[in-house]
């Protein structure tokens, strides 16, 4: 805990200003450097009308009337010389430095894919090590898989619950909830992708339960560019 002491040749507020005190401040300024009447360093940390409060080096805080303080001309700035009867500029300051703010940079891995002349855009992936011919589809919540495909990727069908519901095309059907242990395209590569088996599907839909793990994605001018 600070100590706050005030010297009682301090706090004599009848007497006037010493003329024999050179370089007297003519008011508090917090972050001046000063020395008191005792030839203590020490730094302003509050002002309260004409007192000081100036901290020194071993943490206390003391109180002193402005003009029993001068600043402290070894914190002044470089080769401004000490003149007799003015006071100096509070020395500055160092430069806070600003954070460094980082931005992500271009992506350096991509893929892309025309679309076809329906304007659908159909690849090839790898489901937990097995081929899977997906439609790439924005709408869709989630990787949605058909019978077949499940079965191509280990899944059997007849095993799971379908318990849940979901919008489509076709209005609301029931599906079964799975977790893929990967989906690999070319070098892309994410792992534990949820998904859905959907016994109305002909063909599976790549959605967005992939695409939105993904860096980015953008469609344009017929071709869709995946980036991660």
């Amino acid at each position: 805990m600070e100590r706050r002491l005030f010297p009682l040749c301090a706090l004599v507020l009848g007497a006037a200003p010493s003329l024999t005190v050179a370089q007297t401040l003519t008011k508090c300024s917090v972050g001046q450097a000063v020395v008191d009447r005792e030839g203590k360093s020490g730094m302003i940390v509050a002002a309260d009308s004409n007192l000081c409060q100036v901290k020194y080096p071993d943490g206390q805080v003391y109180g002193w009337i402005y003009w029993n303080l001068r600043p402290d001309v070894g914190l002044a700035q470089a080769g401004a010389p000490a003149q007799s009867g003015k006071s100096l500029d509070p020395a500055p300051t160092a430069p806070v430095p600003l954070p460094t703010i980082l931005r992500p940079g271009p992506s350096t891995h991509t893929l892309v894919y025309r679309a076809g002349p329906l304007g659908h855009v159909v690849l090839t992936a790898s489901v937990n090590g097995a081929p899977v011919r997906f439609l790439v589809d924005t709408g869709a919540s989630t990787v949605a898989l058909s019978p077949a495909d499940a079965r191509a990727v280990g899944i059997n069908p007849n095993a799971l619950l379908f318990d849940k519901t979901t919008a489509t095309a076709n209005g609301v059907v029931r599906v079964a909830p799975v977790l893929l242990r990967e989906i690999r395209i070319e070098q892309l590569l994410i792992e534990n992708v949820p998904a859905v088996v959907d016994a109305n599907l002909n063909g599976s839909l790549l959605g967005m339960s992939f695409l939105s793990r993904l860096k980015s994605f953008e469609m344009r001018e017929g071709a869709l560019t995946f980036s991660w």
